[in-house]
C-alpha cells in the first residue's frame, strides 16, 4: 500500500511528505524535482524506497514548489528550503534523523547538518556535488527545461534506460512534478548553487556515495568527502543517475551499513517465523510475485530482458533477478522452458 501523504506547514506553505518503516529516521531530501504518489508507481522506485525502510523509518517529502507540495510563484531561497525541512522534521516526529541528500538535495542536507550538529545523526550524499555544474553540464541541463514534459529527463539522468517505451512515464513525471516556468528556475538556480564553505563545518558521521560515470563528475564527490572531515567515500560503477536505478543494491548496500554503524540499534525488519500451512503456495504459478509474473508474462510475449526492463521502467538486472526467482518457484531453467509451461497452462 501507498504511504499516506501529510503536510507540514510553513507559514502559509504546505510541504508534502510520506512516512514508510519503523527505526531510525532518515529524512530523504530529494534532487531537482519529486512527486511522491507519481514515483511510488514505478516498481524500481518502490523497491528502493521499501528497501530503505527496512532498516529506518524513512521520510520522504516534495519540496517546495515541486510535487504535491504548494506551488510558488518565485524560487524559494536556501533559507526557504531550510524551513521546509525544518517543518518536515518536527512534523513527522522526526529525532536526531540521518539526513540523505540526493544530488542538489545534497546541498539542503550539507547546510542542515553543519548548522545542526547536535539534532543529525549522520549525513548521507549520493550522486552531490558541493558546488555548481560544470557549464557543459549547465547546456544539457538547460535543454531539459526547454523540453520539459516531453520525457528527455530520461536521457540524462538514466541513460542506462533510455528507450522509447519508457519515455511516456517519465514525461508525465515531469509534468507532475514540476511546472516549465518553476523547473527553469530550478535549473538556473544550480549554477549559483555552491556549499563548499559549509563543508568544513559538518562535524558528524558522513558518508559519500557516488556512481563513477554519473552526470555529475566524480571529482565533485571526491572533493566533498576530502573536505568532510572522518567522511567515508564509496566508489561505485555505473552512470544512471538515480539510485534506484541500475544496481541499486549497490547503493542501498552502503548506505544500510552506515546506518547501521552509526545507530546499532538500526536492524532489518523481519517477519516472525511460522510453520508452513498446507494451502501456503511455495512452488508453481500461484508462488508468483506479481512482480514476477509481470516479467513472465513479457518474457513469454518474446520480449528479450533489456525490453522488459523498459516497458516495466525497472533496470535489466531486476528483471534478471525477476526471472531466477520465478525459474526456482517454476522448478526451470530456461527462458524456453518457461514459454512453453505457460502454453501448457493457458
Amino acid at each position: 500500500m501507498e504511504p499516506e501523504t501529510a503536510y507540514a506547514r510553513v507559514g502559509g506553505v504546505r510541504i508534502a511528505y510520506q512516512v514508510l518503516g519503523a527505526g531510525p529516521d532518515l529524512v530523504w531530501i530529494p534532487g531537482l524535482t519529486s512527486h511522491l504518489e507519481i514515483q511510488w508507481r514505478d516498481p524500481a522506485y518502490r523497491r528502493f524506497v521499501r528497501a530503505l525502510s527496512s532498516f529506518c523509518r524513512l521520510v520522504r517529502f516534495d519540496k517546495r514548489g515541486t510535487g504535491l507540495s504548494d506551488p510558488v510563484s518565485d524560487l524559494p531561497t536556501m533559507q526557504q528550503r531550510l524551513a521546509d525541512l525544518e517543518a518536515v522534521i518536527s512534523s513527522a516526529g522526526c529525532r536526531r534523523p540521518f539526513l540523505l541528500g540526493y544530488s542538489d538535495g545534497g546541498h539542503i542536507a550539507i547546510r542542515w547538518a553543519a548548522a545542526h550538529p547536535r539534532r543529525v545523526r549522520g549525513l548521507i550524499l549520493y550522486g552531490c556535488s558541493p558546488r555548481n555544474p560544470p557549464d557543459w553540464a549547465m547546456k544539457q541541463l538547460r535543454a531539459v527545461a526547454r523540453n520539459w514534459g516531453r520525457g528527455v529527463l530520461l536521457e540524462l539522468f538514466a541513460p542506462t534506460l533510455a528507450g522509447g517505451l519508457a519515455r511516456p512515464d517519465i514525461a508525465a513525471f515531469e509534468r507532475a512534478s514540476a511546472s516549465p516556468g518553476m523547473i527553469k528556475a530550478l535549473v538556473e538556480s544550480l549554477a549559483a548553487s555552491d556549499v563548499r564553505s559549509s563543508l568544513g563545518e559538518i562535524a558528524v558521521p558522513t558518508l559519500v556515495v557516488h556512481r563513477r560515470d554519473d552526470l555529475i563528475p566524480l571529482s565533485h564527490a571526491k572533493a566533498a568527502a576530502k573536505a568532510i572531515r572522518g567522511a567515508r567515500l564509496v566508489e561505485l560503477e555505473g552512470s544512471d543517475h538515480l539510485p534506484w536505478l541500475g544496481n541499486a543494491d549497490s547503493v542501498l548496500t552502503p548506505i544500510a551499513r552506515f546506518v547501521r554503524e552509526v545507530s546499532p540499534d538500526a536492524t532489518p525488519r523481519t517477519a516472525p517465523a511460522r510453520k508452513p500451512r498446507a494451502r501456503d503456495a511455495v512452488v508453481g504459478w500461484a508462488a508468483l510475485t506479481d512482480a514476477e509474473r509481470r516479467v513472465a508474462d513479457l518474457v513469454c510475449q518474446g520480449l528479450q530482458n533489456r525490453e522488459v526492463a523498459e516497458r516495466l521502467f525497472v533496470s535489466p538486472y531486476t528483471v534478471e533477478t525477476h526471472l531466477k526467482h520465478a525459474y526456482t518457484k517454476l522448478g526451470i531453467g530456461s527462458r524456453a522452458q518457461l514459454v512453453a509451461l505457460a502454453a501448457r497452462n493457458t
